[in-house]
């Protein structure tokens, strides 16, 4: 993918993976058994 879509305002795949990361965090909290 060219560098260039990066500035498109419909290119979401920096808050996709931003996001991605939140819910792997929130999953590995559950797996492990931490409390908030």
């Amino acid at each position: 993918i060219s560098v260039e879509v990066d500035s498109d305002p419909r290119a979401c795949y920096f808050k996709q993976a931003k996001y991605g990361m939140f819910v792997r965090m929130a999953l590995i909290m559950k797996l492990l058994g931490v409390e908030k």
